[in-house]
């Protein structure tokens, strides 16, 4: 799988089948797309491409409004090739590219990436004033000969499967488990390990804590049984989001405890895969109180992974 920088670098005359997207997360409703990308390009023996805006256009046309990703460009490229892509261009998402007509920038994807197919959603629209719904795309693709496909929305119990939803069920509700169903694998977060208040280990329960780029969806404050990944290893974890009320400390932080480990990994990259929640974030009037339930977040810890794994 091959990822480019910009269009004129993905340059290709061999022709292809395309879908575009942010495709934050790369969650199931953005699985179902590309795996119908890669099913029709195997059978047309074209390429399957998708063309993912680094950053949402929401930023260029509401900038006034704060966004937060489920994954960084990186991630998303892997989960992209994952998912069945043979290439990814990033396509950073300007006021120049949203005064695009849609028709221009359709024929820039026929002449740059030989596009004759392109997969969306049913409610996508493309170009300047999101003009270019899926019938205007269809029209345009008899003139410049490419057809549009269109794929189903993935719906659960309640609403559709989106990248918002997946954000409020993280960032909001703290409800890790119901964003997994959405996303197909555990929410993940990634950094370096940095020096903390120390605390931890005083208390007999040693934290790595986890410096996380910034704009990243973080979940709610509370406690989850998480997995911990350190190079190869896979680790049983409990991890605390939160600014630790019971110190009064003002800096919110991602506090991880690996179950029996208690090697020295400070600058080391640790990723977290949360899997459920425990309890929201509590102030103790003490700090033998605060221990005494770190160590029953342990045992629960200890018992569901044991139930799940």
């Amino acid at each position: 799988m091959r990822a480019f920088h910009d269009l004129d670098q993905a340059r290709t005359s061999s022709g292809s089948v395309l879908t575009i997207g942010t495709f934050d997360g790369v969650h199931r409703g953005h699985r179902r797309i590309i795996a119908r990308v890669a099913q029709e390009a195997r059978m047309a023996g074209l390429q399957a491409g998708v063309l993912t805006f680094v950053s949402t256009p929401r930023e260029v046309l509401r900038p006034d409004t704060p966004v937060s990703y489920l994954s960084s460009l990186e991630e998303r490229i892997d989960l992209l090739r994952e998912a069945g892509a043979d290439f990814v261009v990033p396509v950073t998402f300007d006021r120049d590219l949203a005064g695009v007509t849609a028709r221009d920038f359709a024929r820039q994807l026929t002449d740059v990436l030989a596009m004759r197919r392109l997969v969306v959603g049913p409610d996508f629209a493309m170009g300047r004033r999101r003009e270019g719904t899926v019938p205007v795309l269809a029209e345009i693709g008899v003139e410049l000969g490419f057809s549009v496909i269109t794929v189903d929305e993935v719906r659960n119990d309640t609403e559709r499967v989106g990248s918002s939803a997946i954000r409020r069920l993280i960032v909001t509700d703290g409800n890790v488990d119901a964003a997994t169903a959405m996303l197909a694998r555990p929410y993940s977060l990634s950094g370096s390990v940095v020096h903390g208040h120390h605390r931890g280990k005083a208390l007999g329960f040693p934290t790595a804590n986890i410096s996380i780029p910034a704009r990243r969806a973080v979940p709610a404050d509370g406690v989850y049984v998480t997995r911990a990944r350190l190079g190869n290893s896979r680790l049983q974890s409990v991890t605390n989001v939160g600014d630790n009320p019971t110190f009064r400390d003002e800096e919110r932080m991602i506090e991880t405890h690996i179950l029996d480990f208690d090697d020295d990994i400070y600058g080391q990259t640790l990723g977290v895969e949360f899997l459920t929640r425990l309890r929201g974030e509590e102030t103790f009037p003490d700090a033998d109180s605060l221990v005494r339930q770190m160590r029953q977040d342990v045992q629960n810890t200890r018992e569901y992974l044991a139930q799940t794994e």
